[in-house]
């Protein structure tokens, strides 16, 4: 669940960084399975935009209001981290 830093102010930083750590986390993940993610508050531009370059709007299942919810596979053995194709 990402519900945080803190994004709903000028003076706060955008959750950015936890939407970038989120998708990392899943597309590393070693076990069998996929990764749920459930992302709140996507009520700005700079959210909507982040969440779809990583977590990926072929992964989103399903957004009601401000909550939108993903799964994400891990990534394939042969992908290796790059910032174009490793995501979506």
């Amino acid at each position: 669940m990402i519900d945080g830093p803190k994004g709903y102010q000028p003076e706060f930083p955008e959750w950015v960084s936890a939407i970038y750590t989120a998708a990392v986390m899943a597309r590393m993940r070693t076990r069998a399975g996929k990764t749920h993610v459930f992302l709140h508050d996507v009520n700005r531009k700079v959210e909507e935009v982040y969440a779809l370059r990583f977590l990926c709007n072929k992964n989103l299942v399903k957004s009601v209001g401000r909550l939108w919810y993903f799964v994400i596979p891990p990534a394939l053995k042969n992908e290796t981290l790059k910032p174009n194709t490793f995501f979506c």
